[in-house]
């Protein structure tokens, strides 16, 4: 019935079908998986192995970013003196190595080792009045202590984090692309480092026309040859904010790099997602944007406190209290479930998507030896859509015929509720014809993510 309505408005014309139509196309290999959006900022525990195996390894964990931050006393970071920095030091070290154990980069966020939320009226910051000493001697004893540790393979150096903040940066624009440029040649003198990827900006805002932090950086370091090996930024925006998407930012940053003469480059988001996005439609709309794009993507991390140094950034959840550091009763949050499924089940080789015109609905989809799985999520909102999948002969189903679909729901609306699996929703055949499938998605709630599979 659902369906013969919605139908119905497509013809009338009172739905635009390009609107409401995401699209997979089973005849065109995009590779394997290598689960581009696997990353999240903090959320490893400082104690080693406090979070049992199978959680990282269940996601395909890709990559870490951290640097001790909100830590107190001793552990405030550089502008407090030598033993505040090593406590910070120490943190970091231990959610690299926790990185490293399963095969993820680690991105290093020296402006916490520093220590930005520590800072105050009485602070000096690198540069102030021209003076470089102490943040040389900060560099450059961080680059000894990391050497020192074996800390050098799968790490990533992002000069500063969000300097486009003021509660990260209290000088103006110039003082930090010159911070960024004077880091980015230090790192380079030391061959030892010429190995170590350097990411950045980092601006907290989008790579779009008339963002001076932007342009202003990228005319400087093409100029000065400081181009780092990942260029990134935030997307954590409102999700009504047409900037806050990778459909555009990856486009608008083209531009700009060509503009100044630029060369492509790795794209880190190394935050995404706002937290009310934390659900598992969000995860899977996420999902299909950093797939689609080829987008390595790190989860916002919302927490405050030791809380931000555990729970792998709201994917776990405690059974006895989640803001208890020292609980290890760990147990799946909704969005575990979607990430679970992204690693587990979606094998073999991905396959070509769009989502909708609307940019509500998205799609990421393969193709392995026996079945088709797509995942599909909106960004946190109710409606219709429908998605077509177009190459159904080149998976060796015939070019018209049935197709028994199964659907795996993801529910949950709370970061601290515990969902233990997906639930089966059950089997529905879908008649189809000329090679495409179609079948409608009806989006009652804003939270809930889905699975299709069907046999090849």
């Amino acid at each position: 019935m659902l369906w013969s309505i919605f139908a119905s408005l497509l013809a009338a014309g009172l739905v635009t079908a390009d609107n409401i139509t995401a699209t997979v196309n089973l005849s065109v290999s995009k590779g394997k998986p290598v689960h581009w959006a696997s990353g999240f900022i903090y959320g490893i525990p400082d104690t080693p192995n406090q979070i049992p195996d199978h959680w990282y390894t269940d996601i395909g964990f890709r990559y870490g970013r951290a640097g001790g931050a909100q830590l107190e006393a001793p552990a405030r970071g550089w502008i407090w003196g030598l033993s505040e920095y090593k406590g910070r030091l120490e943190s970091t070290l231990s959610n690299y190595r926790t990185c490293r154990k399963y095969g993820a980069d680690f991105i290093l966020l020296p402006h916490d080792v520093w220590g930005t939320d520590h800072a105050n009226s009485s602070t000096v910051w690198p540069g102030d009045g021209g003076d470089w000493s102490d943040y040389d001697l900060f560099i450059k004893t961080l680059m000894k202590d990391l050497k020192a540790n074996n800390a050098l393979k799968g790490l990533v150096w992002d000069i500063w984090n969000e300097p486009d903040i003021s509660i990260f940066w209290e000088r103006d624009q110039q003082q930090w692309i010159d911070l960024y440029i004077r880091t980015h040649k230090l790192l380079r003198e030391d061959p030892s480092f010429h190995s170590v990827q350097i990411s950045g900006p980092s601006l907290a805002y989008r790579p779009v026309s008339g963002n001076t932090w932007w342009s202003n950086w990228l005319a400087q370091i093409a100029g000065n040859k400081t181009i780092p090996e990942q260029y990134s930024y935030h997307l954590e925006g409102e999700t009504s904010d047409w900037d806050n998407d990778l459909q555009n930012t990856n486009g608008t940053l083209a531009t700009l790099l060509q503009n100044y003469g630029l060369p492509d480059r790795q794209i880190n988001i190394n935050e995404y997602a706002n937290y009310g996005e934390q659900v598992p439609a969000g995860a899977a709309w996420w999902i299909s944007r950093l797939e689609r794009y080829n987008a390595f993507g790190l989860r916002g991390n919302w927490l405050g406190g030791w809380t931000l140094h555990d729970l792998m950034a709201n994917l776990l959840t405690k059974k006895s209290d989640p803001t208890d550091y020292n609980a290890t009763d760990y147990a799946p949050a909704p969005e575990f479930q979607v990430y679970k499924y992204y690693k587990g089940n979606m094998t073999g080789h991905r396959v070509e998507t769009s989502g909708t015109g609307d940019r509500l609905f998205d799609v990421y989809a393969t193709v392995d030896s026996d079945k088709v799985r797509i995942l599909s999520g909106t960004r946190i909102t109710a409606g219709n859509w429908q998605i077509t999948v177009t190459g159904m002969s080149a998976v060796g189903l015939p070019s018209e015929g049935t197709v028994d679909i199964q659907t795996w729901g993801f529910a949950g609306t709370s970061v601290y509720e515990e969902v233990d699996s997906p639930s089966d929703r059950g089997i529905v055949s879908h008649t189809y014809s000329g090679d495409v499938l179609t079948f409608p998605i009806f989006q009652t709630d804003a939270s809930t993510a889905w699975a299709f599979e069907f046999s090849r």
